[in-house]
């Protein structure tokens, strides 16, 4: 390659580069997810639950104990969603599945009920088609106990961020 364009080249690559973070925080890492791990994988919070734990607040693997990270980025996942992804299956393996357990059956996955239903406002978790604060809503719906509603809550603004939403 003449040497033109390699200079020409480099400032390129490094604007791509300083994009690439930007881009992910608006991706939908679920859809991602079942778009590219699913058929050999599963579920990304069954899977998260099976195979992975947290350690010392480190996201750790069955395989690939001190290279997860490094296993990610040469395993078909995007660099610029290595940590995301990690972000999110951290946080899937430190939970135990309440939104499966007590909600699915009506809602289906979080993810699915995030993306249709959910909406930040002023800082609130709302209903879209209540327009009411899901906190108040969960009070009386849906059989959680007293304890399990602001975790609840939690879970699904951190689950609206990661389908896109604005946590």
């Amino acid at each position: 390659m003449p040497r033109w364009r390699k200079v020409l080249l480099i400032p390129v690559i490094a604007l791509i580069g300083s994009m690439a973070p930007a881009a992910a925080t608006d991706r939908d890492l679920h859809a991602y997810w079942d778009g590219r791990c699913k058929d050999c994988h599963g579920d990304s919070g069954a899977f998260a639950r099976r195979t992975l734990r947290v350690e010392d607040g480190r996201l750790v693997g069955t395989h690939h104990r001190a290279t997860l990270e490094q296993f990610l980025h040469n395993h078909y996942l995007a660099d610029d969603l290595v940590a995301p992804v990690m972000q999110m299956l951290q946080a899937q393996a430190a939970a135990s599945p309440v939104f499966k357990e007590q909600c699915g059956q009506c809602h289906g996955s979080a993810s699915e009920f995030a993306r249709k239903s959910l909406a930040m406002k002023d800082g609130t978790l709302t209903g879209r088609a209540s327009q009411r604060p899901v906190q108040d809503y969960l009070r009386r719906h849906g059989g959680l106990a007293p304890e399990q509603v602001a975790p609840m809550v939690k879970t699904l603004e951190r689950v609206l961020g990661e389908v896109g939403g604005t946590p």
